[in-house]
């Protein structure tokens, strides 16, 4: 699975890359500190995931979540906030999943591993 990774904060970005790192079939394919970052990269990268800070400067998150949806392939994009009010926001805004930034480490390899399985029974399937 690729994943894109997107935080205003360069030791999270370097925690979840460290992290992802050691998983396999997960590959970081780029990270983001700024949503003009973030889109550039999402557009020439081919993500099947991006990991979004809630607070990613640059635009409105809504609006983020918009645009990283219109992409193909369109990536799933699980937001992140230490706010676990935020949680029915961001899943009102669009994103198709919520982590608090609170949770365990494992408790976000477990979303992603279940995401990247989902993904893998697509493809062999060929439908969703």
């Amino acid at each position: 699975m690729r994943i894109i990774l997107a935080d205003p904060n360069q030791k999270s970005l370097w925690a979840l890359k460290t992290l992802l790192d050691e998983e396999p079939g997960m590959e970081v394919v780029g990270d983001a500190e700024h949503a003009r970052q973030l889109q550039t990269i999402a557009e020439t990268c081919s993500a099947d995931l991006v990991l979004l800070d809630k607070k990613l400067p640059g635009a409105e998150i809504g609006a983020l979540i918009t645009d990283l949806h219109i992409l193909v392939p369109r990536p799933v994009v699980v937001v992140m906030s230490s706010d676990t009010e935020d949680g029915r926001f961001m899943l009102k805004a669009g994103a198709d999943a919520f982590l608090s930034k609170g949770e365990r480490p494992d408790w976000l390899l477990t979303v992603l591993r279940q995401y990247a399985q989902r993904m893998q029974n697509s493809d062999v399937t060929g439908s969703e």
